[in-house]
């Protein structure tokens, strides 16, 4: 399944440990590989297990894992 864009004022930045959310992108898990060690190069990414499809807002009939990718600007603490 390929990556569906939504929109990132949705979405809680402190979810990807950034301070501001620019661009999100999200894919049903395909179950191929160890769901904790995806990364996608030059995305923060995380995984969740849901109820609702976060593409179309429809609950599902049993839970799904999704994956979550954004670009953003991170905090920067000195």
């Amino acid at each position: 399944m390929s990556w569906k864009f939504i929109n990132p004022q949705n979405v809680n930045s402190r979810m990807f440990a950034l301070s501001e959310v620019h661009a999100v992108k999200v894919k049903k898990y395909d179950g191929n590989g160890d769901i904790r060690n995806f990364s996608l190069k030059g995305w923060v990414t995380y995984a969740d297990l849901m109820d609702i499809d976060p593409r179309t807002g429809k609950k599902l009939e049993r839970s799904e894992w999704f994956i979550f990718a954004a670009k953003g600007r991170r905090e920067v603490y000195v």
